[in-house]
Order: C-alpha cells, then sequence, then structure tokens
C-alpha cells in the first residue's frame, strides 16, 4: 500500500513540475518570435492597459481587413519603439511627428505608407484670471510673445505634439525657451489644463487638440478655469512607419493590403467611425505621395538636433523616465 502512495505521489509531483514548467514556458513567449505576418508597436504615450485596448482595437480590424495575422509588440518607452522598428523587430510603427522625424533620421530606407488626415493642432491655454491682462497680446500679429516672462507647461520632452512642435511654434514668432519665466513638463495632458487652473505659479499649457475640438484634452472640471489663448495651423501629428525590410519588393502585397485597410476608414460608418475614435480621435488616412510631403518633419529633425537633450523644464512631480503621456 505504501509503494503504490509513494507511486502516485511521485507521479502528483512529477506531474506538477511538468504544469508549472509549461507555465512558466507560456509566461515567457517571446512575442517577436510568436507565428504573425505583420507586427506593429506603437510609441507609449499612454498607460500600457489603454495602449492594449487600443492596439487591439486596430489589429482586430487590420487583421479583418487585411486577412493577415497582425501583432501588437508593445515597447518599454519611445526609444524602444524606435529601436524595434530599426532593428527590424516589427514591420510597422505607430509614432508622433518627433518619433518618425527620428526615425527617418536614423534611417533614411524607413518609411511612412500613411498619415492621419490633417485635423491636429496646438492648442495654448491660458488661465482665466489672466486673460484680462494678455487679452491684447493674443490678439496680435504675434501672439505667442505673449509668454515672454511667463511660466509654461509642456506636455513630455519627448512629444512632438505639446512640446517640440510648440517650440518650433514660439520660435517662428520670435520666443525662445530662455525667453520663459519658466516651464515644466507634465506629460498627461489634462493634469496640464488643471495645472494652471489649481495653480497660481502657472500662467499657460500647451496641448494637442482638433480642429473640431480645441479643448479636446481638457477634462470638464478644468474648462471653467482655462481659456483657449492661441491655437495652430491644422497639421498632421501621427503617421505608421514600416521598416526597411517590410518595405523589400518581396513584402508589398502585405504594405498594400495595410494601405487599403487604412483607407477604408476613411469611408462614413459607424464601424469605421468607432475604430478611428479608438485610435485617438484621427480623422482618416492619407498616403504619402513623395518625401517632398515630409518636409514638415525635416523642420523637425532639425529643430530637435539644434535643441539636443537640454531644456530648461524641470520635470513635474516623479515623472517616470519614460515620460508617457496622452
Amino acid at each position: 500500500m505504501k509503494s503504490w502512495l509513494s507511486l502516485i505521489f511521485a507521479c502528483t509531483c512529477l506531474l506538477g513540475c511538468y504544469r508549472s514548467q509549461t507555465n512558466s514556458d507560456e509566461h515567457n513567449i517571446d512575442p517577436l518570435n510568436s507565428s504573425a505576418d505583420i507586427r506593429i508597436t506603437e510609441e507609449p504615450y499612454y498607460a500600457q492597459d489603454i495602449m492594449n485596448k487600443k492596439m487591439k482595437v486596430f489589429t482586430s480590424y487590420l487583421e479583418k481587413s487585411t486577412g493577415l495575422k497582425v501583432k501588437y509588440v508593445p515597447a518599454i518607452n519611445y526609444v524602444h519603439a524606435r529601436q524595434l522598428l530599426l532593428s527590424g523587430k516589427v514591420d510597422l510603427l505607430w509614432a508622433g511627428s518627433l518619433g518618425t522625424s527620428k526615425v527617418l533620421a536614423a534611417n533614411e530606407n524607413a518609411m511612412p505608407i500613411a498619415a492621419e488626415v490633417k485635423s491636429f493642432i496646438n492648442v495654448l491655454l491660458v488661465d482665466r484670471t489672466l486673460i484680462k491682462e494678455v487679452q491684447a497680446e493674443l490678439r496680435s500679429d504675434n501672439p505667442l510673445q505673449v509668454l515672454k516672462s511667463r511660466s509654461v507647461v509642456f506636455g513630455s520632452n519627448n512629444s512632438g505634439s505639446s512640446f517640440l512642435t510648440p517650440l518650433i511654434e514660439m520660435k517662428a514668432q520670435g520666443v525662445d525657451l530662455n525667453d520663459l519665466k519658466g516651464c515644466v513638463h507634465e506629460p498627461k495632458h489634462g493634469h496640464r489644463a488643471m495645472f494652471i487652473g489649481d495653480s497660481d505659479q502657472q500662467d499657460f499649457a500647451f496641448v494637442p487638440g482638433s480642429e473640431a475640438d480645441p479643448l479636446k484634452y481638457v477634462p470638464e472640471q478644468a474648462r471653467s478655469e482655462v481659456l483657449v489663448g492661441w491655437v495652430s495651423e491644422i497639421k498632421r501629428n501621427y503617421y505608421i512607419i514600416a521598416s526597411p525590410e517590410f518595405l523589400a519588393p518581396s513584402e508589398t502585397n502585405k504594405v498594400q493590403k495595410v494601405q487599403n485597410a487604412l483607407l477604408a476608414l476613411n469611408q462614413e460608418s459607424t464601424a469605421n467611425a468607432a475604430v478611428l475614435d479608438a485610435l485617438g480621435g484621427v480623422t482618416g488616412f492619407e498616403l504619402p505621395k513623395s518625401r517632398s510631403d515630409l518636409e514638415y518633419l525635416n523642420e523637425i529633425t532639425e529643430f530637435a538636433s539644434l535643441l539636443g537633450d537640454k531644456t530648461r523644464c524641470k520635470k513635474n512631480g516623479k515623472q517616470e523616465s519614460n515620460d508617457i503621456s496622452e
């Protein structure tokens, strides 16, 4: 009897060890080595749980539209997202204007295969209590001159939409970072709006917006505290970049299927609107006709190179080194 109990016990232990090893192996599966026709990553400008939901909608749509298996590969930070593409570990990268410019500067054989339809604007928010004092300047030919000797809240220093492009807009109107009284980086758009509404230490904040809704990223509870002081011309912010490997002639069919799927989202339907909304409210996609269409990105590349990694802005609180924004 004891021998049978010993045998059963030994078999149970072996089965447990096998299950444990199997579970361990499942958790250690490398998504880069898993079977997929297309692998895509994205700059992590949201918390990962939000990114997962967004990319699940996107990859599901692409799979249904193309008939290909599409895998989302999360990136640790902005730099990692670019490295995944440039090393060929993913085929596509969803990136903002700054990330796109850095990829093109690093490898001229990488190329956007689609870009969002122009609808993005830079929005300068002003503390409502300050508006009477600055209203005349905001109505001038160079309204951003109002920022001189003032405190400004920007987005992540890795963000093209809420840091680099505002700096370019400022430069065009004769304003430099050194002209400001001070500035901070706050990655979360909604927090930026509340920051100037709740603090006497900050006067202005840059947030992204859309042509249809400049206050798109301003929480309801903050709207009574801030006003729109200025908006930029309409531009595009998001691009889908293909790795050099994915642009090889052998992959042409896949590229065209992805492009056709993206263009199909421009057709008005409830289903398409739901996908675009999940993608951050982009209004549709266009195909770059030539590299001349990317001149704006060249300007960003040159400006980022001149700026380097140095800013006068302080980090707001315990900002993570990843600078995850929204």
